[in-house]
């Protein structure tokens, strides 16, 4: 799963998945703005099928945030 967040974060940031690690958050990547944020969550939901809330959307704010709530709906 670890993996398919990080391609997907990959695609959607235009990062090298290599790179993508517990510190890649909106401070350490330049994209990562609101609208990216915004795509980076639909192709989450679009990929594992799952859909998610305000708040959860609100505390995807690093790589280990989005892991942890990508499992949490899976």
């Amino acid at each position: 799963m670890e993996q398919r967040v990080r391609q997907v974060m990959a695609e959607i940031l235009h990062l090298d998945p290599a790179r993508i690690d517990g510190s890649t958050s909106p401070d350490t990547v330049e994209r990562w703005d609101s609208a990216n944020h915004i795509n980076l969550v639909l192709a989450l939901e679009d990929e594992f099928g799952i859909a998610f809330d305000v708040s959860e959307i609100e505390a995807m704010v690093s790589f280990p945030d989005i892991v942890q709530g990508v499992a949490a709906k899976v």
